[in-house]
């Protein structure tokens, strides 16, 4: 008799549970407008709730606080342009294009998500090493994580013959800190303009640290 009333009980607990993911998904991409347009400081838990079209108790339900919920939507949003990124780098063979590619990549991920670049300006000023004071450990280990990946990337370059004479592990802290820098800055002064026009001049100047000609 339990197990059939477990099993007559399934498909509702599965109503809930989507139900209940995609009151998440919507505070969360809610949250990003917010938080971006107001800062964390500003922004209220009340607003949130409204522009997600659920009530305040749904949101504290969902989330203890607006802590919580600020670190999770940076979190979020990092790890999905992590893969992005990820996904895009693993396409090439070249070791030399694949530690490009990741500038290229991350520069159109930022376009496509500016909430979370400018979140994250706001919050750290544009400097990497305050991501843990602004952003949370969570944010601070997924940035620790992908940098330690890019260095990878350039240690595999230096296999290659390229970055001659060059420390990999600096390199990839160097790209990291070019381009998530130079984005948030871009963001805050020039928001007229599309962040992928910021691209070349960072991709050109890693160019010439793997030692390849400049091509177009």
């Amino acid at each position: 008799m339990k197990l059939q009333t477990a099993r007559l009980r399934s498909p509702r607990e599965k109503r809930r549970a989507d139900r209940e993911a995609r009151r998440r998904e919507d505070a969360l991409a809610a949250a990003a407008g917010v938080f971006a347009a107001k800062g964390y400081h500003d922004a209220q838990m009340t607003e949130i709730a409204a522009a997600a079209e659920l009530s305040r108790a749904t949101l504290y339900a969902l989330f203890a606080g607006k802590q919580e919920l600020y670190e999770e939507v940076i979190s979020e949003a990092a790890a999905a342009i992590g893969e992005a990124v990820r996904g895009d780098v693993a396409e090439l063979d070249d070791p030399g294009e694949r530690l490009l590619c990741v500038i290229d990549s991350l520069f159109a991920r930022y376009e496509a998500n500016q909430a979370l670049l400018r979140i994250y300006a706001a919050g750290t000023h544009g400097l990497p090493f305050k991501i843990r004071d602004a952003l949370g450990e969570a944010t601070l280990q997924r940035f620790v994580q992908f940098t330690s990946w890019v260095g990878e990337l350039a240690q595999q370059a230096q296999r290659a013959g390229l970055l001659a004479g060059l420390d990999p592990e600096v390199v990839g802290v160097s790209l990291m800190g070019t381009v998530t820098t130079t984005a948030a800055r871009w963001i805050e002064s020039s928001p007229e303009r599309p962040l992928s026009q910021a691209a070349p001049a960072v991709r050109a100047m890693f160019q010439r640290l793997l030692g390849e000609e400049e091509t177009g």
